[in-house]
């Protein structure tokens, strides 16, 4: 027993010192990935993510250069993008500015459609870097068509990403249908917050 113990012991510390993506990436399993909520974090204890300004960005691992060539931070303050570093054993960064679409529409805007097209070009440039697509809707219709709305938001926002050449085995999609609003749908202004698709970019290490 005591040999079974050591071994095991060993295997975890060789799993979790790696510093590299999670196991789940390596299945190619990336919806596991992306957390759905705080409690879904690898590591919470790390601290609340920090909603990043246009000028430098905070995360856990301390303050970081956005300018750094050929960072994804640095092109997403350069073009104004809004977004925040997710802690964890792994990278990610979560874009606070969230696709907009219409009530009952799953047609990405046209000024969503401009700087996701900016998104997909530099990301098709660069290796290591998967991208989470999470599909929302208000509270207007019903429960099973918003879940459907959800899903072709989601879809649509990334054949938006495929025709600006990303590789779509590096897109993953969920829909959340009305279930997980960021505003109240009390108001016309919360639900057409609420009608949107959210982004993570899931960054491999070195």
């Amino acid at each position: 027993m005591k040999l079974w113990t050591v071994s095991m012991s060993v295997i975890t510390l060789v799993l979790s010192g790696c510093g590299t993506l999670p196991t789940d990436v390596w299945t190619g399993d990336m919806l596991e990935v992306a957390p759905q909520n705080e409690s879904g974090l690898m590591h919470p204890e790390w601290g609340t993510p920090t909603i990043v300004p246009r000028s430098n960005v905070q995360g856990p691992y301390g303050e970081k250069n956005l300018y750094h060539p050929h960072s994804l931070e640095a092109f997403l303050a350069k073009h104004n993008l809004q977004y925040e570093v997710l802690p964890g054993g792994y990278k990610m960064i979560r874009l606070t500015d969230t696709i907009k679409f219409h009530t009952g529409s799953a047609q990405v805007s046209n000024q969503s459609a401009y700087w996701l097209n900016a998104i997909g070009r530099y990301i098709s440039s660069q290796p290591g870097i998967d991208v989470v697509i999470d599909g929302h809707a208000d509270s207007s219709g019903s429960s099973k068509f918003n879940d459907s709305l959800s899903v072709r938001r989601a879809n649509a926002v990334k054949q938006q990403l495929v025709r600006a050449n990303v590789n779509q085995r590096a897109i993953f999609t969920r829909g959340y249908g009305e279930s997980a609003p960021a505003c109240t749908n009390a108001t016309a202004s919360g639900k057409s917050c609420n009608r949107r698709a959210e982004l993570r970019f899931i960054l491999a290490t070195d």
